[in-house]
């Protein structure tokens, strides 16, 4: 195979691999509001004051999480930050409930 035929071969790859992680990012992001709204209909059965408080947490989990996958360079990478947030949320929400 010549060399432009390999050139159009990696960059046709890179494409994938950006195209991946910018679908992995996105849906990362909707698994972690996901999670968190579910969550927040679970606190609110909690009172006003407890769910002023989830919303605090939410918002701040949320935007974090946002830029922290937006940085990441690999699926794999945003993978483990999605689950890392919906694992934060799922403790904070337990801790709620004691």
């Amino acid at each position: 195979m010549d060399k432009e035929a390999m050139d159009k071969i990696e960059k046709r790859i890179k494409t994938l691999e950006d195209n991946q992680l910018k679908i992995a990012r996105e849906f990362g992001k909707q698994g972690v509001y996901f999670y968190l709204t579910l969550a927040g209909m679970k606190i609110a059965s909690l009172g006003e004051e407890k769910y002023k408080a989830y919303e605090s947490f939410m918002r701040d989990s949320m935007d974090q999480a946002g830029q922290q996958m937006a940085k990441a360079r690999s699926v794999a990478k945003v993978i483990e930050l999605s689950d890392k947030f919906i694992d934060d949320c799922i403790k904070y929400t337990t801790e709620q409930f004691k």
